[in-house]
């Protein structure tokens, strides 16, 4: 029987923490981080860099993972030690230089372009990408979206009304899996979530919900919902709430790994968690 986080009960929830537990002592770690754009992120010690790191890796977290990587890559190397100083003093000849040419699936280098001078934009008038995002935040259920509405809105500065493939509008319900994967990176700190902000608590943070994290829900009965959208990213982060109360997110990168690499499949998953009725 599929449930829906409203309906999970504690007993059930203690059953899967026993065993997302048990996966998480087993994948949570360095060594099954490729293919995964989070291991460009933690390269940088420095946390203004890997903020502008995050960003940029997060907005081009779509696709393959591999080629996730490459193209995260190919845009973060040329900026040296420090992408925040570099974009901070770049002028805008140099960003274009630097996006020339540059593709990533339905991304052009206009949308790359955008996106990096708005984060210029960004660091200069507020000094750090975390500012940004602690300037919209409010108190309550809401709070950590309404943070996030002013980032975007800030992100996507230069685009106007332009649609950009790199930014998707919160307003029209999106999962936006790609913000909430950026704040699960700089929330969170353990063997793979670098972290470095403190402006939330893990406990605020929500399900970044792809398709293959809403299969891997839907395959648990951890949601309901047949739509990847906000609805769904809501009905994930209360089953995980249950399960992980003050760190909802603490299984996105172990369960993700099932259905990713090669050697973990989702049936995998399924079956290790068949002691709980799943």
């Amino acid at each position: 029987m599929r449930i829906s986080g409203s309906e999970l009960c504690r007993k059930r929830a203690k059953v899967l923490f026993v065993h997302f537990e048990e996966m998480y002592r087993c994948y949570n770690r360095p060594e099954y981080v490729d293919p995964d754009p989070v291991s460009v992120v933690r390269a940088y010690c420095e946390l203004p860099d890997r903020e502008v790191a995050a960003v940029i890796s997060s907005c081009l977290a779509y696709g393959r993972a591999a080629q996730i990587v490459k193209s995260v890559r190919a845009v973060l190397g040329p900026m040296g030690d420090s992408p925040a100083r570099f974009i901070r003093d770049s002028s805008q000849g140099e960003i274009l230089n630097l996006c020339e040419g540059f593709r990533h699936r339905f991304t052009d280098s206009r949308d790359l372009y955008d996106l990096l001078i708005s984060i210029r934009g960004a660091l200069r008038l507020y000094g750090s990408i975390e500012t940004v995002f602690s300037s919209g935040l409010k108190e309550g259920p809401n709070g950590v979206m309404a943070g996030l509405s002013s980032l975007s809105l800030v992100l996507r500065a230069a685009s106007g009304d332009r649609k950009n493939s790199l930014l998707p509008d919160i307003v029209l319900g999106s999962a936006c899996k790609r913000y909430h994967l950026f704040l699960k990176w700089m929330v969170r700190n353990d063997g793979i979530d670098p972290g470095g902000w403190t402006c939330i608590a893990p406990a605020e943070l929500m399900i970044p919900l792809d398709t293959h994290m809403h299969r891997i829900c839907l395959e648990l009965g951890l949601i309901r919902r047949k739509a990847a959208d906000m609805g769904a990213v809501i009905e994930a982060t209360e089953s995980f709430r249950l399960i992980a109360p003050e760190d909802p997110t603490r299984y996105d990168f172990t369960l993700t790994r099932f259905g990713i690499r090669p050697d973990l499949k989702v049936s995998d998953l399924i079956e290790q968690c068949s002691g709980g009725n799943v």
